[in-house]
């Protein structure tokens, strides 16, 4: 069983798009790799929760920014990557927790939303995967 970002359930990847706060499969986190809005390599700095919004947003230091439609993610003003912000449902949990991911989501009303969130060591074995077989959707680096 591979870890996630630490939310109530335990899977590969966070979805809160057409199945909020399930699982995203393989295929789907390859997909949202190509048609995301935002696309980034990071870490959860901090989590904070709206109970009367029944949403949680999460606080996000970016290592590598692969793609972003809107100024979602800005420079960190001590250096060394970005910072940036995107929201969730809080049913789904979401807590701090160790480790990077590749975050992928959409801008709905100017507001960055959460999409597939794999652990960055699960989607390079995803893409790498996929790669072997031909049936990546788009190229992106790994790294």
């Amino acid at each position: 069983m591979k870890a996630t970002l630490n939310w109530a359930g335990v899977g590969d990847a966070l979805q809160t798009s057409s199945a909020p706060c399930c699982p995203c499969s393989d295929a789907e986190v390859l997909l949202a790799v190509c048609t995301s809005d935002f696309v980034v390599r990071g870490s959860i700095q901090n989590v904070t929760h709206a109970p009367e919004q029944q949403e949680s947003t999460i606080h996000l230091h970016v290592s590598r920014l692969y793609r972003q439609k809107s100024r979602v993610f800005r420079p960190a003003p001590e250096g060394g990557g970005w910072r940036g912000r995107v929201a969730t449902l809080l049913e789904c949990g979401v807590r701090p927790g160790r480790g990077e991911f590749l975050f992928t989501g959409h801008m709905h009303f100017g507001e960055a939303r959460l999409g597939c969130a794999p652990r960055f060591k699960d989607f390079q074995r995803m893409y790498r995967d996929a790669e072997e077989r031909g049936l990546n959707p788009c190229e992106m680096g790994t790294e």
